[in-house]
């Protein structure tokens, strides 16, 4: 009897053992992303200080790059697992062998947040597109600085001079010292304002040529496809809140996009769109430059890298 009454209670120890073990949630993998000072940062910021990625059941710690160059090596060495990036930098990631992918789009759905123009220098005498045919213009070899130059001349042959330094470019055209530049926001209002002149920007475009993407690494998607998901849901609900009372967020805007004390208060704040699936068109646009320049070993498609997640379901 007392043996029978010995395994009863054996057996009852293990299932409750079973349930408890059932019961324990395994950890979640915290989500370290990168982010530069920029306007699209902004709901990164608030989100994490404001407790919304708290609130939506992910550990979320943003970390502050000064570079793209800092950011992309943080990366690929696996200190962050996800970026705010552009999708040409997510086309040569993938083409150095680091399997990223692009989770949503950020800013750069309509033409209205595009960030990036071409001016000429002061004195200069361009004051139109057609003017820039055969003149040196400043950029940032191979990366978006370079695409949106490519696609804004619209076929006009300029001479481009690299000068990846933004600030340095910035003060090279207004010394005068090159023709022209493509500078972006705020900067490029910036140098409106000191006396270079606007020739075209992206944000006057009939259609959208660049955008912002929210980029994870492809293995901690594959393991954690339930954390992606509920980032994106606090995204969602930080722009909300930012949409609908930007003059709360204004200052924090100003710090983070680091918005030049002139231009402070007359600089506009672009009203974030909610996650989203990256449009194929505007990923194939990228490719086809890409292939054409050369820069990529061999063709890297949509699904290889774009992650479609619909709401509430996590898709690989």
């Amino acid at each position: 009897m007392r043996a029978k009454h010995f395994i009863l209670g054996l057996i009852l120890i293990l299932a409750l053992t079973g349930l408890t073990g059932c019961s324990q949630q395994q950890p979640k993998e915290k989500i370290k992303v990168g982010i530069l000072p920029i306007e699209d940062a902004l709901p990164f910021v608030v989100a994490d200080e404001e407790g919304i990625f708290e609130k939506h059941g992910v550990d979320v710690e943003v970390i502050k790059f000064q570079s793209a160059m800092e950011r992309d090596a943080a990366l690929t060495s696996g200190q962050i697992n996800a970026v705010l990036t552009d999708p040409l930098a997510v086309i040569l990631l993938k083409n150095g062998g680091v399997d990223v992918k692009i989770v949503s789009l950020c800013l750069g759905k309509t033409p209205q947040e595009g960030v990036f123009t071409i001016l000429a220098a002061p004195n200069s005498s361009i004051n139109k597109l057609e003017d820039l045919e055969g003149k040196k213009i400043a950029i940032s070899s191979n990366t978006i600085i370079e695409y949106v130059t490519d696609k804004m001349l619209d076929g006009v042959k300029a001479e481009k001079v690299e000068i990846k330094s933004i600030p340095l470019r910035l003060q090279t055209l207004l010394e005068g010292k090159i023709d022209a530049a493509t500078l972006p926001e705020p900067l490029a209002s910036l140098a409106a304002m000191k006396g270079a002149k606007k020739i075209i920007s992206d944000a006057d475009l009939p259609e959208s040529i660049s955008q912002t993407v929210i980029v994870f690494k492809g293995d901690f998607i594959k393991s954690n496809p339930d954390e992606v998901k509920k980032f994106l849901a606090a995204y969602d609900e930080v722009v909300e809140r930012i949409n609908s009372d930007p003059v709360k967020y204004r200052q924090k805007f100003i710090e983070i996009a680091r918005v030049p004390k002139p231009l402070a208060e007359s600089y506009k704040m672009p009203k974030y769109p909610e996650s989203q699936v990256f449009p194929k068109e505007f990923y194939e646009s990228y490719l086809k430059w890409t292939m054409e320049k050369k820069l990529i070993k061999e063709e890297i498609s949509y699904e290889e890298a774009v992650y479609r997640l619909s709401k509430g379901v996590s898709k690989g």
